[in-house]
């Protein structure tokens, strides 16, 4: 190699370092400044896109506070049990034929079985417990029967924590 640079001439010689060095600083420009450049710039971008994400967070966390608090203020605090709240709504909604059991299980929690009930109105009447009462539904499972629109729950509710 010395030895074919001692064969240069001064100007061929300066013209190959100079040649070197752009070749050097290109390489170096393609293979680690572009492509770290092209990153900054997507997680720059990310993190825009993150702030305006958490931006619109913290809005829609007021409103579900603001909605919560609405709707706790039309939660009417019933008196009754639990219980006998879940068997009287439930004969008012037209489902007491198909009431076969409702037994507690602890403090605020009732077991129900529904056999035959017309879907939509056991859907209208836990739509109706959790609106006015604020009772939710722990778990259920529905069987369809032969009838359309008929059907056998089996539900478990909890009253309204304070």
């Amino acid at each position: 190699m010395k030895e074919f640079l001692a064969n240069l001439s001064p100007r061929e010689r300066r013209l190959l370092y100079i040649g070197s060095a752009v070749a050097a600083v290109l390489l170096f420009y393609l293979t680690v400044w572009a492509p770290l450049s092209a990153k900054v710039d997507r997680l720059r971008e990310n993190v825009a896109e993150q702030q305006r994400l958490e931006a619109w967070m913290l809005q829609a966390k007021e409103e579900v506070l603001r909605l919560r608090q609405a709707a706790a203020g039309k939660i009417k605090r019933s008196r009754q049990s639990l219980l006998a709240l879940t068997d009287q709504s439930a004969k008012r909604q037209g489902l007491a034929q198909a009431i076969k059991r409702v037994q507690p299980d602890g403090q605020n929690k009732v077991n129900i079985r529904l056999e035959g009930a017309a879907f939509d109105d056991v859907v209208t009447w836990l739509e109706t417990l959790q609106a006015q009462h604020g009772v939710s539904v722990v778990s259920i499972t529905v069987d369809r029967q032969d009838q359309p629109g008929l059907v056998d729950a089996r539900l478990t509710l909890q009253g309204p924590t304070s």
